[in-house]
């Protein structure tokens, strides 16, 4: 069962189950149910740098086709709780540093550049299989323009899923202004 209706529930979902990417496969669950062993804490770094091409009518920030560049550092604290409320359920709380940059397709508009800071956070019950309970993470990134000119680039989501699997909370924020 997949629990990612939203474009920024994927992405955050993907966030959430890259900070678990260092994990032993069997790990999790083994960890969490182990009798008698206190939580488990540890950290799982990231290191990013990738592009993606929007097109224009894919471009939140205008009608204008551009290189999206991300630069990604930091990582996530992750901790496994003893007797969790489900077996293998993993908390993450992640804080990255990034800088983006926005280069147009056409050379006469401006390009874009500027950093910012990311909060991730959730619960995980089945990170194999991209499944959680809470996960929600918040990225805010003021652009400045080769010309001067300024964007705000707001991406933010959160999506909660009930136990039975339902999703109960699932909004997102994807702006540009």
């Amino acid at each position: 069962m997949r629990t990612h209706p939203t474009k920024a529930g994927l992405v955050a979902g993907a966030l959430l189950t890259t900070a678990l990417t260092g994990l032993a496969p069997g790990l999790l669950p083994a960890a969490a149910a182990a009798p008698g062993q206190g939580a488990t804490r540890f950290f799982v770094p990231e290191e990013w740098d990738g592009t993606s091409h929007w097109s224009a009518d894919e471009n939140p920030c205008g009608a204008w086709a551009t290189t999206f560049h991300e630069v990604r550092h930091g990582g996530y604290d992750v901790l496994l709780p003893r007797g969790g409320q489900v077996a293998g359920e993993a908390h993450v709380n992640g804080m990255v540093e990034g800088w983006i940059e926005l280069v147009p397709d056409d050379p006469s508009l401006p390009t874009y550049t500027g950093g910012y800071r990311e909060k991730v956070d959730g619960v995980l019950t089945d990170p194999d299989h991209d499944e959680f309970r809470v996960v929600q993470f918040r990225l805010r990134d003021r652009l400045t323009g080769t010309d001067g000119s300024h964007l705000v680039v707001e991406l933010s989501a959160k999506v909660t899923v009930a136990a039975n699997g339902a999703t109960v909370v699932d909004r997102s924020v994807e702006t540009c202004s």
